[in-house]
């Protein structure tokens, strides 16, 4: 596996945006959303993932050590309300790039924003101190 994996989901055009954010946004879920809306959440989430990771070209190729996950947003939410869609993507790489998402496999998420016009995922190595769980 070479370093950085990297791959870009796009956002919808124009108004169906904002509708995207109030969707997806992590208010919703505080705001009570039905069961049945997260879990259909999840799955176009996770269909646009491995969507976004097979116009990348990316391989179904599993890590061999440990990584980290950086987010880059560019869609007007406050950086922490990304959770739920950085969650549901990370689930997308579950079999594609990552073993697993637990702690022996994935170290470390990260979100930042940047003005690329997509959300850019990006996949390294992790670089950090050796604990009692790795």
């Amino acid at each position: 596996m070479i370093f950085p994996i990297v791959f870009e989901i796009s956002y919808p055009a124009g108004k169906a945006k904002v509708a995207w954010n109030k969707r997806f946004g992590l208010n919703a879920y505080y705001a009570g959303k039905h069961y049945q809306q997260r879990k259909q959440d999840a799955e176009e989430l996770h269909w646009m993932a491995v969507a976004a990771m097979r116009r990348a070209r990316i391989r179904k190729d599993l890590a061999r050590e440990p990584v980290e996950v950086r987010f880059f947003w560019d869609d007007g939410l406050d950086v922490d309300n990304h959770a739920v869609i950085g969650k549901a993507v990370v689930d997308a790489m579950k079999g594609y790039i990552l073993p697993d998402d637990n702690r022996r496999w994935l170290k470390k998420v990260s979100h930042a924003f940047w003005d690329g016009g997509k959300i850019r995922v990006e996949i390294w190595p992790w670089e950090g101190k050796k604990g009692k769980h790795d």
